[in-house]
C-alpha cells in the first residue's frame, strides 16, 4: 500500500479520534458510527503497518524505541478499554447487548478516551521527532503536551456542562421489580420543584437538571422515580418554602450561605406521614461536599426511629462528601453505611444500577 493512502489512514484516525472527544457537541447516534469507524480504521492501521511490529525485536532498543513501545501497549489497552465500555454504553449499534453495569461504564469509557489521547500525543511526538528538528520540534512537543493537558481537565469539565441530557423516562425508568418486604417511601429533593425554571433551562448533567419530551426532570427526581419503579411504595418531594434561583450559579452561592448560617431553610408541609413505613429510601445531590440543608432541616423534624434509612445521593465527582456524617447527626434511623452514590452523567442510565444496589441490600 503506498506511503499516500497511509497517510491518509493516519490523518482520518486523527479526526476521527478528535471529532468523537466532541461527544457532548454530537448526536450519541453519529458518535457510535464515528467510534466504531475510528476501531475499523485502527485495525486496518495496524494491518498496513505491520512490518514495524516485525522490525521490534531488531536493532538496538534505543529510548525512543522503548518509550513508543509502552505507548502502543497502553494505547492497546486502553483503545480496548474505550471499545468495550463504548458497547456497555451503546444505545444504538449495540443496545440489543445488554451488558451488565459490573463497573461504571461511562467512567471507565471517560477515562480511557483521556489516556488514549495521551499516548496518541506522545506515539505522535515520536514520529514528528523524524521530520522535525530543534527549536521547531521543541516547540511542537510543548504545544502537543499542552493541549493534551488541557484536554485531560477539560474533558470532564465539557461532558457535565455541555453534555445536553435528552431522556425518554418511558424507557430509561421502567425495569426489574424487586420487593424489600418492607413498607417503602422514596424522599427526594431536587432543583426542580423547588425552582421556577424557564422552559428554556440548559439541561445539562451539571446544573441537576434533563428534559424529557420539553418537561423538565431533576437528577435526584429521576433517580427517585427508578426507585419508586423497583421497590414502589410512596414517593414524597422535600420542597422548601423559598424557591432557589433558576441560575445554577446563584444556587450554588445560596447554597453555601445555608450551611453557614446556624439555622435551616423553612420546608413547605405538610410532611409526611411516616407511621406505616419500614424503610425510607432518601434521594439527595452533594451540595457543597455534604447533605443540602434543606435535607438536614427534613431530617431533623421527622421521627424515624426503627425505621431503616437507604441513602442514595448524585453528585458531579464528590461522592458522598460528608453527608453520611450530617445524617448521622440529624435523625435517628438505622441508615445503611455503605451508600449509592451516582455521578451526574450516569443519572440516565442508572436504572439497573439502583436495582442491583438495593437487591444486594435485601440479600443482607
Amino acid at each position: 500500500m503506498s506511503r499516500f493512502i497511509k497517510k491518509v489512514i493516519d490523518i482520518a484516525l486523527l479526526i476521527l479520534f478528535l471529532s468523537g472527544l466532541a461527544s457532548m457537541f454530537i448526536p450519541a447516534n453519529v458518535h457510535e458510527v464515528l467510534g466504531c469507524t475510528f476501531i475499523l480504521l485502527v485495525i486496518i492501521h495496524n494491518i498496513v503497518n505491520r512490518n514495524f511490529y516485525r522490525s521490534i525485536p531488531n536493532g538496538k532498543l534505543t529510548k525512543s524505541k522503548l518509550v513508543n513501545c509502552v505507548c502502543l501497549m497502553l494505547f492497546s489497552l486502553s483503545l480496548g478499554a474505550l471499545m468495550f465500555s463504548g458497547i456497555a454504553l451503546s444505545n444504538y449499534l449495540f443496545a440489543d447487548l445488554k451488558i451488565p453495569d459490573i463497573i461504571n461504564w461511562r467512567a471507565l469509557h471517560l477515562a480511557s478516551a483521556i489516556i488514549t489521547l495521551f499516548v496518541l500525543f506522545v506515539h505522535l511526538l515520536i514520529y514528528a521527532n523524524r521530520y522535525i528538528k530543534n527549536k521547531a520540534f521543541r516547540i511542537t512537543a510543548f504545544v502537543a503536551f499542552a493541549i493534551a493537558v488541557s484536554s485531560i481537565f477539560a474533558m470532564p469539565y465539557l461532558d457535565r456542562w455541555f453534555h445536553k441530557v435528552e431522556v425518554d423516562s418511558a424507557q430509561i425508568v421502567d425495569g426489574k421489580k424487586l420487593n424489600l418486604n418492607a413498607k417503602v417511601m422514596t424522599i427526594y429533593f431536587s432543583r426542580v420543584g423547588n425552582t421556577d425554571f424557564t422552559p428554556d433551562v440548559n439541561a445539562v448533567s451539571g446544573a441537576s437538571v434533563m428534559k424529557d419530551h420539553g418537561e423538565i426532570i431533576g437528577n435526584t427526581q429521576m433517580i427517585a422515580m427508578m426507585v419508586n419503579n423497583t421497590v414502589g411504595g410512596k414517593v414524597f418531594e422535600i420542597q422548601t418554602v423559598d424557591k432557589y434561583p433558576a441560575s445554577y450559579s446563584e444556587t450554588v452561592t445560596i447554597g453555601k450561605n445555608e450551611l453557614n448560617s446556624a439555622g435551616v431553610p423553612i420546608l413547605k408541609g405538610p410532611l409526611p406521614d411516616l407511621s406505616s413505613i419500614d424503610t425510607v429510601v432518601l434521594v439527595y445531590p452533594l451540595w457543597w461536599s455534604t447533605l443540602p440543608r434543606a435535607v438536614e432541616g427534613f431530617l431533623r423534624n421527622c421521627d424515624l426511629s426503627g425505621k431503616t434509612l437507604i441513602p442514595i445521593v448524585t453528585h458531579g465527582g464528590g461522592g458522598v462528601g460528608d453527608s453520611l456524617e450530617v445524617i448521622r447527626r440529624s435523625t435517628n434511623a438505622r441508615f445503611i453505611t455503605n451508600p449509592l452514590d451516582i455521578y451526574s452523567s450516569d443519572v440516565p442510565t442508572a436504572r439497573s444500577t439502583i436495582y442491583n444496589y438495593l437487591d444486594s441490600l435485601r440479600l443482607k
